[in-house]
């Protein structure tokens, strides 16, 4: 129940900030053609969503195994050593999203007193989506070693 809402919460929050790009930058298409007075803020905003857009999304393709992979170990491998693969791939993956995770969250402290050029806004916020994307991205992928473990695959279904 618990993933459910998980899996929601992370699907609303990466269709939300996709709105918020796409009124964002229409607004500027709007303004700069129609107005010829274009929004100063409006490339920057949709350069920092788009961003955390990227980060989230890669958690969503994490939990719904949409990534680029390789198909063939299932194909020449038995059932029980594919699975072993499988883990031993998330557990890289998981080692290199502590590492990512780690720094982003490092940098934050150096980097939240840098100020934004045009809307005047602490860097931490753009930058807040690597460690927050990699610590979605660790939950969906220790959650697919599990359900590999248990011999079982977590529900397909995209929840919205």
């Amino acid at each position: 129940m618990f993933f459910r809402i998980f899996d929601r919460a992370v699907n609303w929050i990466l269709a939300v900030l996709m709105l918020a790009m796409v009124v964002i930058i229409a607004a500027q298409v709007w303004f700069r053609f129609m107005l010829n007075d274009p929004l100063a803020w409006s490339e920057e905003a949709g350069r920092y969503l788009f961003v955390w857009i990227s980060f989230v999304g890669a958690a969503a393709g994490v939990r719904y195994q949409v990534h680029l992979g390789i198909d063939l170990p299932p194909l020449l491998l038995s059932e029980k050593a594919c699975r072993v693969v499988v883990v031993l791939v998330n557990l890289i993956i998981q080692v290199f999203l502590v590492v990512i995770a780690y720094w982003g969250i490092r940098i934050l402290g150096i980097i939240k007193f840098q100020v934004s050029p045009s809307m005047q806004i602490s860097m931490l916020y753009p930058y807040l989506a690597v460690p927050v994307g990699s610590i979605l991205m660790l939950i969906n992928s220790l959650r697919i070693t599990v359900a590999t473990i248990a011999g079982r695959t977590l529900d397909p279904e995209v929840l919205v």
